[in-house]
């Protein structure tokens, strides 16, 4: 999982998580478990979540003329840290 980090001002952060594409469909237990364990390593250090957005990157196209809207296959997911 790629992360970005941007410092928001004092005491406040914001990270996007970057799932990588590997053309099937994401797995959002493993998404947010990622995004948990970081999350934890933060807390240690004060920082607490603050608030999520979920953002779908890349999304695969119906599959042999299949009616439907496919899958997303790559997903981000920005965190609001902040430390009191």
């Amino acid at each position: 999982m790629d992360q970005v980090e941007f410092a928001a001002g004092p005491n406040q952060s914001i990270v996007v998580y970057s799932s990588g594409d590997s053309g099937n469909e994401i797995d959002p237990a493993g998404l947010y478990g990622a995004i948990a364990q970081d999350a934890e390593r933060r807390a240690a250090e004060g920082w607490r979540i603050v608030s999520t957005a979920a953002v779908p990157v890349r999304h695969a196209g119906a599959f042999m003329g299949r009616e439907g809207s496919g899958y997303e296959t790559k997903a981000s997911v920005a965190v609001i840290y902040g430390k009191a």
